[in-house]
């Protein structure tokens, strides 16, 4: 009987909660329960409603944006890099669609691509000071325009310039210089870059293709480190090399992502050589952005170094008369 009677009770007790429940989940109470979050609730679901059609607003700004910059870029571009050829040369992981995307719009611009090639982490890693030195040891026979005294980080980048360079000489040089050299004949200007290039990307220095001498240098730069001492320590080395190869070139341009402290564009100003040769286009990793390398090249060529990309001190877009 106790058994039975227990079960009773809680029979009644699920009963008279269910009873609770409807009560309270209709009618009158449940407005006196929920009647306040039912605005609450509406005011989301417009506010929803709202975020909802400006996203599709700012999808549909963006295709039509872009679509005017591609149509819009063979009247800027067309003719601009006409007969020139070019180097594009990647530093701290650019995306591989982005630097695709400056390319395409130095080719757009008339230019010949004649070199792909990427500047390794090996160049600047702290860690590798000693081989890096011993490798400059090695190659500097064969590098016109330094001597004992030139640091190693210099040693390389007049090597990788004159790798992609053949038979253009650095200030102060000439072909008497070859007399020093394991090539000595002028003609032979292909077979030491050659050399240089080999030497360079089978220590790791350096990757990529090199078809033929280039006139113009493109570099596409990416984020690189997080940590900002980190970052700028390595910007710094790239706007040195850049800096150093506007001493051959008919005209050299970095293109970075978004303006970041540290950043290369942020190094070459910071170098009154590398600012006075050296353009920089901010942003110019970015679809619109791209648009501007080939212009910033073609008036650098043209003796109009200057340095673009939003933000203050800059000219958003190259002028389009170099």
């Amino acid at each position: 009987m106790k058994d039975f009677r227990y079960h009773v009770v809680s029979l009644v007790a699920v009963f008279l909660a269910l009873a609770v429940g409807v009560v309270l989940g209709s009618g009158p109470m449940r407005d006196a329960f929920v009647g306040g979050l039912t605005e609450q609730i509406d005011q989301l679901e417009a506010d929803l409603a709202t975020a909802e059609d400006e996203v599709a607003a700012a999808q549909a700004q963006t295709t039509t944006g872009r679509q005017y910059a591609d149509e819009s870029a063979p009247g800027l571009l067309t003719g601009r890099l006409l007969g020139t050829s070019v180097a594009t040369v990647q530093a701290m992981d650019p995306s591989a669609e982005d630097a695709a995307g400056v390319r395409d719009r130095i080719v757009q611009a008339g230019a010949t691509v004649n070199a792909e090639l990427t500047i390794e982490p090996l160049w600047t890693d702290p860690s590798q000071t000693a081989f890096r030195s011993s490798l400059a040891s090695t190659i500097a026979p064969n590098v016109l325009g330094v001597d004992e005294t030139t640091s190693p980080s210099t040693v390389l980048a007049h090597a990788l310039a004159q790798a992609l360079m053949p038979g253009v000489y650095p200030p102060g040089t000439d072909e008497s210089d070859l007399a020093g050299t394991d090539f000595p004949d002028p003609e032979a200007a292909a077979d030491r870059s050659a050399l240089l290039m080999d030497l360079l990307t089978e220590a790791g220095l350096v990757s990529g293709v090199s078809t033929d001498a280039v006139q113009s240098v493109a570099f596409i730069a990416g984020p690189g480190s997080n940590d900002e001492a980190v970052r700028a320590e390595t910007s710094g080395a790239i706007a040195a090399v850049a800096a150093i190869m506007a001493q051959y070139a008919q005209a050299v341009a970095v293109a970075s992502g978004v303006d970041a402290t540290g950043d290369v564009p942020s190094a070459v100003l910071n170098s009154p050589d590398a600012a006075a040769s050296v353009a920089t286009v901010v942003e110019g990793t970015g679809f619109y952005g791209q648009i501007s390398v080939p212009l910033a090249l073609a008036d650098a060529a043209a003796g109009a170094v200057g340095h673009y990309g939003p933000g203050e001190g800059r000219t958003l877009v190259p002028p389009q008369g170099g």
